[in-house]
């Protein structure tokens, strides 16, 4: 089940954010040795962690097993704040309806090889994308590696790099922008083979966006 957590539900779901705040820590710290965001607490929490920030979260029970984070383009961001150089001069996407895709991340023990997508992995993107037509998202920017310019678009999205890829601390980067429509979601459940919506779309406090959901994918099952 994928569960949405906004401004506007986050208050019911305090022990599941907490949760996803240490699966993030236990991937990109302990495993992917991203020294900066190390914290005592085991918690991964950064200063785009606001009301803003939509989180899409797969779960299990009470765990978290797989989770991204959205963020508006319209305030403060990583490809605006932390390394706009990953654009080489080329203008930075930004718009009301262009959110930046961050923290993508699978529990270590629920993930499968590379070849293919582990049954989380395939909840999460699908999640990510009926997340945006349910929210009117129609882009989402992202800075991850170029492999995933070809993976995206085998799913549906319209995504297309922003500037040639560069090396980050150590790792091959690429800006890129990925254009997400009701088109995406359909692709994304024919590859999968996944019917109808992994959105859990009876949230408490997001009645306003399950009703968007049944409007926009209610005839997708």
């Amino acid at each position: 089940m994928v569960k949405i957590i906004t401004r506007y539900n986050s208050g019911r779901h305090d022990d599941l954010i907490d949760r996803c705040y240490r699966l993030r820590h236990r991937v990109f710290v302990d495993e992917r040795h991203w020294e900066d965001l190390r914290r005592p607490d085991g918690r991964d929490v950064d200063q785009f962690d606001t009301d803003d920030a939509v989180h899409v979260v797969v779960t299990e029970g009470r765990e978290p097993i797989a989770y991204t984070r959205l963020l508006p383009t319209t305030g403060p961001h990583l490809l605006s704040d932390i390394y706009p150089e990953l654009l080489e001069g080329a203008e930075l996407p930004r718009g009301p309806a262009i959110y930046e895709w961050t923290r993508c991340c699978v529990a270590p023990e629920r993930r499968e090889g590379h070849a293919s997508m582990s049954p989380a992995a395939q909840q999460l993107f699908l999640g990510i994308a009926e997340c945006c037509v349910a929210l009117g998202i129609e882009a989402l920017s992202v800075e991850t590696h170029p492999v995933w310019v070809t993976r995206l678009l085998e799913l549906g999205w319209k995504a297309r790099p922003l500037a040639m890829p560069a090396t980050y601390k150590g790792e091959t980067v690429v800006a890129m922008l990925a254009g997400v429509d009701a088109q995406t979601v359909r692709t994304s459940r024919a590859v999968f083979g996944i019917e109808g919506a992994v959105i859990d779309r009876a949230q408490d406090g997001l009645s306003e966006m399950g009703r968007r959901i049944e409007l926009q994918l209610g005839g997708e099952r």
